[in-house]
Formats: structure tokens, sequence, C-alpha cells
């Protein structure tokens, strides 16, 4: 029998909940330590067609990259959208634990996976954790061989499975070879980004990309549905864990919120 517990134990020894970010929320947001778990769903976001599909399923346990607890609650009013997401999970007997910038800075975590994704060589920690060197946020590697950065932006894509880009460049031709990468929000790393030929990250602001422009410094804005690759990393670890009788299946409902118009 596999308890919550021992679930968040699991997820814990990956990503340690100190290595998360001061004004973050990780660890077990909803449920009881002692649940009995035989089926979980991993997500990116808990929304509620995510949470339809894990009532629809059976499952017991929900983890998600992005805490849906973030700030404290002062009211339960069922006329905001988020009260209703946490009503319709504890009515089922749902459980929620999140794993986010701990998974993020973690030394086989988020950063790490898509850095391998990417093929990267000889990587290493783009911003250490002042606890440990070996883990932090982003990485920074090397490409095998070089390619235009048209090239290695179609790359990209299709290594990290996304739809679309948004590239910041001077030089559309310019090689790339040393490649910084941060999933989520990281543009307002690039401030002290060390030598790269480009730094992929999401959510990058006007501002930010007309400083990048003037410092020289190309950018793939690879969005922060990116982050949906934590999914595969979370399923492939807690699989190797080889629990007795315990399902593990990824969410199917979500998608990329931002459509190209």
């Amino acid at each position: 029998m596999v308890i919550l517990k021992d679930i968040y134990s699991s997820i814990n020894n990956l990503a340690n909940e100190q290595l998360a970010e001061k004004w973050d929320n990780v660890g077990i947001l909803i449920g009881d330590e002692n649940q009995t778990i035989k089926k979980i769903l991993i997500c990116l976001d808990v929304t509620n067609d995510v949470v339809d599909e894990a009532v629809s399923k059976g499952v017991d346990l929900i983890i998600a990259h992005h805490p849906l607890i973030f700030k404290p609650i002062k009211k339960l009013n069922f006329n905001n959208f988020k009260n209703k997401i946490i009503r319709s999970i504890i009515k089922n007997d749902i459980s929620v634990i999140a794993a986010h910038t701990n998974l993020d800075s973690a030394k086989l975590g988020l950063n790490d996976y898509l850095a391998k994704l990417l093929k990267l060589e000889n990587t290493e920690v783009l911003i250490p954790n002042s606890l440990n060197h070996e883990e932090g946020l982003g990485r920074i590697g090397y490409l095998k061989n070089e390619l235009p950065l048209n090239e290695f932006n179609n790359y990209v894509k299709k290594q990290l499975n996304l739809d679309f880009t948004r590239i910041v460049a001077k030089n559309k031709t310019q090689s790339i070879k040393r490649v910084a990468i941060l999933g989520g929000s990281g543009g307002s790393f690039i401030y002290d980004l060390p030598e790269v030929d480009v730094y992929l990250t999401g959510d990058i602001g006007y501002h930010e990309a007309v400083d990048a422009l003037e410092m020289g410094i190309s950018l793939i804005d690879i969005g922060h549905f990116a982050e949906k690759a934590s999914k595969e990393l979370l399923r492939e670890y807690l699989t190797t864990l080889e629990y007795t009788n315990l399902e593990i299946i990824i969410s199917k409902v979500e998608k990329e919120p931002f459509e190209l118009g």
C-alpha cells in the first residue's frame, strides 16, 4: 500500500523543498498524509479541466508543477474560480502536491531535463543555489554541432515539442554553440547572463527584449508552457521507484493557452 506521505517523500528526494524560492508554495497543498494512493495524475497546472479529468479517471492524487495555492486563502467563496477548483478537489477526495521551483533547481530536475532534451553537452548550472552549487536554476551547455540561429530555433521547437517560439536577435544568421536555458519566466536574468550564443526562457517582456537587443544578447522565448516537460520527468522518476499497485498517468487535456493570431 502506498500512502500520500510516501509519494511526497519520494518527490522531496528528487527535488528537496529547501530548493524552492522563498515566494513559492510547494509540497502537499491539499490532502491527508495517510491517504492511500492508487492512481496519480501529473499535470502542469491544476485547472477545472484537469480536475474533471482526474475525477473521471478515478485519480487519488494530482501532482502539479505550478502550485494551485500561491497566496494565503482568507475566504472560501465558491463564486471564485480557484475556490471552485479547491471545492471539487476536496469533494472528490483528491490530494494535491506541487513541485515547482524546487523541481526547477534540482540536480536532476526540470532544467536538467530540458538541457537533455536539447542534447546539450558539458552542462553546468546557470544560477547556482547558495547551499549547493550542483543545483540551481537554469543550465548552460554546448551543442555537439554549431547551428545557424534559425535552424537552431526549429530544432528547439522539435525537441521541446513547441508550436511556436519568439526570437529576439540582431543577427538571425549567427552560429549557435553555447546555449543557456531556464524553464519558466527567466527574462529578468538577462542582465547577469554569462556569455552565451543564445538564451532560452519564457515570458520575455517587451522591455527585456529591447534591453537584450541593446546588450547584443540573442533570446528565444520558448513560452511558459515548455515546462510541460515536467510531466514526463515526474512520470519517469516515479516509475523507476516501482511502487506496487500504483498507476501513473499524464494529463491529456492541457494545451498551450496562447494561439498565433
